[in-house]
């Protein structure tokens, strides 16, 4: 019986792994294949939770010990992470001027499916959204006078990373800690009928 694991699955395992658990997997596989998995500021794929990027700054772990909202302790993490997926050498500065282009995590509350299944009436009031703004970096919100959604990158500049992919990588690795810091009243993978 032969079985094959994805190395990209194997190293997260490792990452999530006790001690224990971590020198019986270098046993098995070679410490080689695991020392891409240590969370560094050199590759923002090593970084796969909070924690590794905790570790990846040398910062500690956050201890609550005031009772804060799960949103605020969400977004004092996804901070952390923001800051460990810049890496070493890139800091985002305000550009008065715009000529700079950062990405933020965009998130859909429709599937591909719900919005092919749409009337054309509703997928127009969908899709025009805020046609006299556009689309900007930011995060959908619902508003009467936007119709269905509108995005500002004022709303979270410290979120934001300096090119597309690292954005996704972001948004989907992250996502239940997004789902925390954004949520209101739902949870990922439900929906309503």
């Amino acid at each position: 019986m032969k079985v094959e694991i994805e190395e990209s699955k194997l190293q997260t395992a490792y990452a999530n792994a006790c001690d224990g658990v971590k020198d019986f997997m270098e046993s098995l596989f070679g410490k080689k294949v695991f020392e891409a998995a240590k969370p560094t500021l050199d590759d923002y794929k090593t970084i796969r939770t909070y924690e590794d990027a905790c570790k990846a700054l040398g910062e500690p772990i956050f201890e609550d010990p005031n009772n804060l909202p799960n949103h605020i302790i969400a977004l004092m993490k996804l901070e952390t992470i923001s800051r460990a997926l810049w890496g070493r050498n890139f800091q985002p500065k305000p550009d008065g001027e715009g000529s700079k282009v950062y990405w933020y995590p965009w998130f859909a509350l429709w599937t591909k499916k719900e919005v092919e299944d749409m009337n054309p009436e509703q997928r127009g009031a969908l899709l025009s959204a805020d046609a006299h703004h556009g689309a900007y970096a930011g995060f959908g919100c619902l508003g009467a006078s936007y119709r269905s959604s509108s995005a500002h990158a004022s709303l979270g500049f410290r979120l934001c990373q300096e090119t597309e992919e690292k954005a996704k990588y972001f948004g989907q690795q992250f996502i239940e800690l997004w789902a925390e810091y954004l949520k209101f009243n739902f949870t990922v993978g439900n929906r309503l009928k």
